[in-house]
């Protein structure tokens, strides 16, 4: 068994995340570059805020796949963007999987993202094999596919 996505697919095999989109929030424009430059190449299409209110309001008007989001925002934060997400009437946007990525080690903040709605948590800095290893199981999910029965993708994440 592959022990994450990029062990299970070599670089050249991105074609299955084509057409998808991912939107990446954060306040801190050297993250979203980063973090835009790793997704994009594996094939993904980026789009970013750098706030919770503009995230949400790309929400409401895009088709979007996946949700990245800080936790620590000014004004408006992680917690509350999920949800507000979360509480959406459309099913598709409100249902839309999403990673909490935080700077903060408290094991409270971990806890505090999943009860508030997010799928999982990475905290910062994270390696370019765990975000793609998560962003791959979450899609995965949301595909109706169950990662545990693809060998491609250890399940198994520490987070």
């Amino acid at each position: 068994m592959a022990e994450s996505y990029c062990d299970a697919y070599p670089e050249d095999d991105i074609d299955i995340f084509k057409g998808m989109t991912i939107l990446v929030v954060d306040d801190t424009n050297d993250f979203l570059l980063l973090t835009t430059y790793i997704l994009e190449s594996y094939g993904f299409r980026v789009m970013t805020a750098s706030n919770a209110s503009t995230a949400f309001e790309v929400l409401k008007q895009f088709r979007v796949d996946l949700l990245i989001s800080d936790i620590a925002m000014p004004e408006e934060d992680g917690y509350f963007l999920i949800q507000k997400l979360r509480k959406l009437p459309q099913f598709k946007t409100r249902e839309i999987p999403a990673i909490a990525f935080s700077g903060c080690a408290e094991g409270k903040t971990r806890s505090k993202a999943l009860a508030s709605g997010f799928q999982t948590y990475l905290q910062k800095p994270c390696s370019q094999k765990q975000l793609i290893t998560e962003v791959a199981k979450l899609l995965l999910l949301k595909s109706h596919s169950s990662p545990q029965n693809d060998p491609r993708v250890n399940c198994c994440s520490p987070f």
